[in-house]
């Protein structure tokens, strides 16, 4: 009895230490995983960035290019006014459209980059991932 109780006592010992072992490799394991998550979070929050700051610069550029039209609006009204000559007028009104058509075009583009996007797609889908794997739910 007393040498099964001998051998028994080391083997517990050893199922203990071998269970901490796993435990602090799993929550180290774990640790390291949020870690990287974080670290595809941040690259991608970063592209996410600059995407829209391209984007606003193409919304600003569109917005610049619709005042421009007004103006040449504007000029191609008073032209009308005091020339009544067709050929100044009607060259007025073909760059006023021209650029109201860009300007327009240059802001959908850039509210379309803005909005579609956004979110964050690479880290959601790497982190539905790991659920996964982790529920082994595969």
């Amino acid at each position: 009895m007393a040498s099964s109780g001998d051998i028994s006592t080391p083997r517990r010992a050893r199922t203990r230490k071998g269970l901490f072992d796993i435990a602090g490799s799993a929550w180290r394991a774990l640790g390291d995983l949020i870690q990287a998550e974080l670290e595809l979070l941040r690259a991608e929050i970063s592209e996410k960035l600059t995407l829209t700051a391209w984007s606003a610069g193409l919304v600003v550029g569109g917005a610049i290019l619709l005042m421009a039209t007004l103006i040449l609006l504007l000029q191609a009204a008073i032209g009308a006014l005091i020339a009544l000559g067709v050929s100044s007028l009607t060259a007025i009104l073909t760059v006023a459209a021209g650029t109201l058509i860009l300007g327009c075009g240059l802001v959908w583009w850039g509210l379309k980059n803005l909005v579609h996007r956004l979110a964050p797609t690479k880290t959601i889908a790497q982190v539905q991932k790991d659920a996964k794997v982790l529920t082994g739910s595969e």
